[in-house]
C-alpha cells in the first residue's frame, strides 16, 4: 500500500506539473508580444523610426533652429508634432528617415492640446501602424524616438509606469506616464510599443527635486487621432464643446472635510469666466459625480466623457456640493 500510495502520489504531483507548465504556456501564448521583454529592441526602432521624423523651426532673431520631433500619420503627408514647439516659427523643415528635408505648413495645432498637425509633400509612401486603443498596460515596454539635444534619431527605452494620468492644469487631456528618458528635442515624437507601433505622442517630463528623474508624459495616440480629425474638419460629428473648467481627481483630505468617505468624484478647481462651466452654473470646489449618464469616479473619467461631448452644448451634470447632490443643466 505505501508503494502504490506514493507511486499515486508521485503521479498525482507529476500530473500538476504538466498542467500547470501547459497553463503557464497557453497564459504566455494569449499575451501580447509587447508584455514580453525582448533581447533586443532594434527590430522596433528599425520598424518604427521609418515614420518617425526631426522638426527644425526657425525663428526671426534666433542663430539656431528649434529642434524638437514628430512622426508621419498617414502616407498623404500628415505630421504630428507638439504645438508648442511652433512659436513664432518662420519657417518648419521636416527631417525624413531617408535624409530628405522638406519644408512643412502648418494644417492646424490646438494649444489647449498640445497637438499640431503640419502638412509635407510630397508625402513618403509608408504607412504608419498606429496602436488600436486599449492596447497598453501598465508594465508593458515603450521607446521613444526623436532628437535630442539635436541628437537625430535617438532611441530610449523604459516601461509605462500608469495610465489615463490628468493633472488639474491640463484640462480635457490625458497621459501616458513612463519611465523613458525625455530631453529637449524629444517633444512631439513618437512613443513606440515593442513591436514598433505608435501608442502616443511625447509631450514632457515632471522633474523631480534637485534634479532628480521624473516621469515622462506621453498624449494617448487616440487622443492625438481625435484632436488630428478635429484640426482636419474630416469627423463628420458635430464640433466637441469645450467645458473650460479646471478640475482633478479629489484628494483624501477634501472629500474627508465634505464628509465623503470616498474620493470619486473629479474636484472643479475652476471656473474661467465666458466658458461653458460658467454657463452650466460650476463652481470651484463642486465634485462631479455624474455627467450625461456616466459615472464620473475621477478626473480621467470626465476627460474621457468630455473627448466624447458633442454639439450642439448640451449637458446633464450631477455634483455634490455643500453635502447636496444637484443636477446642472445646459440646453
Amino acid at each position: 500500500m505505501k508503494t502504490s500510495r506514493s507511486a499515486g502520489l508521485v503521479a498525482s504531483v507529476l500530473m500538476a506539473f504538466v498542467l500547470a507548465s501547459v497553463a503557464s504556456a497557453d497564459v504566455a501564448a494569449s499575451r501580447p508580444a509587447a508584455s514580453v521583454a525582448p533581447s533586443s529592441f532594434a527590430a522596433a526602432f528599425q520598424r518604427g523610426s521609418a515614420w518617425s521624423v526631426g522638426i527644425y523651426m526657425f525663428v526671426a532673431g534666433d542663430d539656431e533652429p528649434r529642434v524638437g520631433a514628430g512622426f508621419l500619420l498617414d502616407d498623404k503627408g500628415s505630421v504630428a508634432t507638439a504645438a508648442h514647439l511652433l512659436g513664432e516659427a518662420q519657417q518648419i523643415l521636416v527631417a525624413l528617415p531617408d535624409k530628405r528635408l522638406v519644408a512643412a505648413e502648418v494644417e492646424g495645432q490646438d494649444v489647449e492640446s498640445d497637438i499640431a498637425l503640419l502638412r509635407i509633400s510630397p508625402a513618403p509612401r509608408v504607412h504608419p501602424v498606429l496602436a488600436k486603443a486599449g492596447s497598453l498596460r501598465v508594465g508593458d515596454w515603450v521607446m521613444a524616438v526623436g532628437d535630442p539635444f539635436g541628437l537625430e534619431r535617438s532611441a530610449s527605452v523604459g516601461i509605462v509606469s500608469g495610465m489615463d494620468r490628468h493633472f488639474g492644469d491640463d484640462g480635457e487631456l490625458l497621459f501616458i506616464q513612463s519611465d523613458v528618458a525625455l530631453n529637449p528635442g524629444n517633444s512631439g515624437g513618437p512613443l513606440l510599443d515593442a513591436t514598433g507601433a505608435i501608442v502616443g505622442m511625447n509631450a514632457r517630463t515632471i522633474v523631480g527635486p534637485v534634479g532628480t528623474p521624473g516621469a515622462s508624459l506621453a498624449i494617448p495616440i487616440d487622443i492625438v487621432k481625435q484632436i488630428v480629425n478635429e484640426l482636419r474638419g474630416d469627423s463628420a460629428l458635430p464640433a466637441r464643446p469645450r467645458l473650460g473648467a479646471l478640475f482633478d481627481d479629489v484628494p483624501p483630505l477634501t472629500a474627508w472635510a465634505a464628509g465623503r468617505g470616498n474620493v470619486s468624484g473629479a474636484l472643479i478647481l475652476s471656473v474661467p469666466r465666458g466658458t461653458l462651466a460658467e454657463r452650466l452654473q460650476l463652481h470651484a470646489g463642486d465634485i462631479v459625480t455624474m455627467m450625461n449618464g456616466q459615472p464620473i469616479t475621477g478626473g480621467a473619467d470626465l476627460v474621457n466623457v468630455l473627448l466624447a461631448w458633442r454639439g450642439p452644448a448640451q449637458a446633464r451634470v450631477v455634483v455634490q456640493r455643500g453635502g447636496r447632490e444637484l443636477l446642472l443643466r445646459l440646453d
